[in-house]
């Protein structure tokens, strides 16, 4: 089978290939159809995460998946053969396992069914952005009413936290560039702040007070530069390392978990989320993916096509 590895850190990925894997007990095989490009498998192609994490070379790269079950192992019952799934391969310790495989192995604890409705592609771009999204509105414990300014929100996570704030019946402010604005608010976004102006300005012009909630996607393992924004008490959630320290403050430490996952079909069933895939790339191309991803200003997802 045709498999995306790196063999050394800081180099570009290769496509080789690899023998078929076997599921055991409590596994499911999935022919992969569809994955995604995420920070952090920039992130694990260029080493970033060693001091933080085990890694085994050659690493199998990619986190998110869909496609068709294969064959199922041993005590699976909630999943068959044939049937439509999606998920995310978790980094592992040590990291070594990924999804951007034609054939992978996976605990059935970490995939659940695509919803019928939700085409391939979609599925294969939401398992990491959006159960991190889906944990960090949990954190935020948004109610009707509420404001919160979201940084970031053209990416991945940022679009669906926009989304589930959006829901919840949160106002969402976002810096965005002035092209983004009709794509924001299409998201839910119902005032676009100048993104290369003073943010904390233009949310004390709108909320002298400050604002009950803030999400930060973008800033990096250091507290966020925008906290004064929010008003005593507020909360501040970060899937980025970025909350800060003390009370409401809340760094997702992200995993996926089939109660998650669920939660995410659930909402793409019932069209709570969406997601916007701004390019797609083929397996082979998956050096061009990477670099688009962290060389330009994408809105939503970079797609992978599997098969």
């Amino acid at each position: 089978m045709k498999t995306v590895v790196i063999n050394e850190f800081a180099t570009v990925p290769v496509l080789g290939d690899a023998p078929a894997p076997t599921p055991g007990p409590g596994q499911v095989l999935v022919r992969v159809q569809a994955s995604s490009v995420n920070w952090l498998d920039a992130g694990i192609a260029q080493g970033m995460f060693q001091d933080m994490v085990p890694h085994e070379l050659p690493i199998t790269l990619g986190r998110d998946f869909a496609g068709v079950v294969e064959a199922v192992g041993p005590g699976v019952t909630g999943v068959g053969t044939g049937d439509r799934v999606f998920g995310e391969v978790p980094m592992g310790a040590p990291v070594r396992d990924g999804a951007w495989a034609e054939l992978i192995v996976i605990g059935e604890d970490i995939l659940t069914r695509t919803p019928d409705g939700t085409d391939t592609a979609t599925a294969g771009a939401v398992g990491l952005a959006a159960t991190t999204a889906v944990m960090t509105v949990d954190a935020l414990g948004l109610r009707p009413g509420q404001t919160v300014v979201v940084i970031g929100a053209t990416g991945g996570v940022g679009s669906i936290v926009v989304q589930l704030a959006r829901a919840a019946g949160a106002t969402v402010l976002a810096p965005g560039r002035p092209e983004d604005e009709e794509y924001l608010r299409g998201l839910g976004v119902s005032e676009v702040l100048p993104r290369d102006g003073d943010i904390a300005a233009a949310v004390s012009g709108s909320y002298p007070e400050g604002v009950d909630a803030l999400v930060d996607a973008v800033t990096s393992y250091r507290p966020t530069p925008y906290a004064e924004v929010v008003k005593d008490g507020g909360r501040i959630a970060s899937p980025t390392g970025a909350a800060g320290e003390g009370p409401g403050r809340t760094d997702i430490m992200h995993a996926p978990t089939a109660d998650i996952l669920q939660r995410v079909a659930r909402h793409l069933a019932d069209g709570t989320i969406s997601v916007t895939i701004h390019q797609t790339y083929d397996l082979a191309q998956v050096a061009e993916a990477l670099q688009a991803l962290t060389a330009g200003h994408i809105r939503g997802k970079i797609g992978l096509r599997v098969a």
